[in-house]
């Protein structure tokens, strides 16, 4: 699994991880950040969000002008709204309806207030539009709802191997940490279809001098009109890229009968 820091650019992240999480806002509104992150390589992923969390509200024109901004691919977060599951339905149909983008480059991100509700969010979507989307976003929140994003993803794949059967089946993102990094801990052993996660711990635990697994709550912490030291930022992004990091390794039929 990989880490995402969401972060400045004057960091220069991606001398660390290839996978980022980007702001369509911020690439919209900062030169630097937008040429930042429009620069880097094919081999690095970034992920496009709409910043509904930092901003209260998604739209397709932000994202498409970030988008074109950018000027390269980027996998883009379809609108979702925290805790609605009807918003998010709306609002992602709307995004579908008015977007050009690959289903490989699309992420839906499923919203609603309690376990039972995101999931019927996802049922809706997996089942009218599946041919438009590869990515699932599990946001942050979940990790309250009963279960936690462990048993959401679980029914996600049941839910979609029962429908599409084992072929095409979706990539799956962590969207932030809500408490602490352990929360992630089942996700780098789970599955390999787990291919990352992202979160601003790195300047947040830095602010308040704390390594990112010391922190007992993220949400008492804050990554707002914060300026840490920068050798502590990076640190703190090193630590977060090696604690998600987990080799998947394929073996071959020969090397699974050689143990047997």
């Amino acid at each position: 699994m990989k880490f995402a820091p969401v972060i400045s650019e004057k960091y220069d992240p991606a001398q660390y991880t290839d996978y980022h999480l980007i702001l369509a806002n911020e690439v919209i509104s900062n030169n630097s950040y937008a040429n930042y992150y429009s620069s880097l390589g094919v081999d690095h992923t970034i992920i496009l969000d709409s910043g509904t969390v930092e901003i209260g509200y998604a739209d397709v024109d932000m994202i498409n002008e970030a988008r074109e901004k950018l000027g390269r691919e980027v996998i883009v977060v379809a609108p979702d709204f925290l805790g609605d599951k009807y918003k998010t339905i709306t609002e992602t149909e709307f995004f579908f309806q008015n977007t050009d983008i690959h289903k490989d480059n699309i992420m839906i991100v499923p919203q609603g207030e309690n376990a039972e509700e995101w999931i019927e969010c996802f049922d809706y979507l997996d089942l009218h539009y599946n041919e438009s989307f590869k990515w699932i976003g599990l946001p942050r929140i979940s990790q309250d709802y009963v279960g936690g994003r462990s048993w959401l993803y679980q029914n996600v794949m049941q839910i979609h191997r029962r429908r599409r059967g084992m072929n095409d089946q979706p990539k799956i993102h962590l969207l932030g940490i809500q408490h602490t990094i352990s929360e992630i801990e089942w996700a780098k052993h789970f599955s390999s279809r787990i291919v990352g996660v992202d979160s601003s711990a790195p300047v947040k635990a830095a602010e308040a001098r704390l390594s990112c697994e010391h922190v007992v709550d993220y949400r008492n912490l804050t990554d707002v009109d914060v300026d840490p030291p920068h050798n502590l930022v990076i640190e703190r992004i090193k630590e977060m890229v090696e604690y998600a990091s987990f080799g998947w390794s394929i073996k071959s039929s020969e090397d699974i009968l050689s143990v047997t």
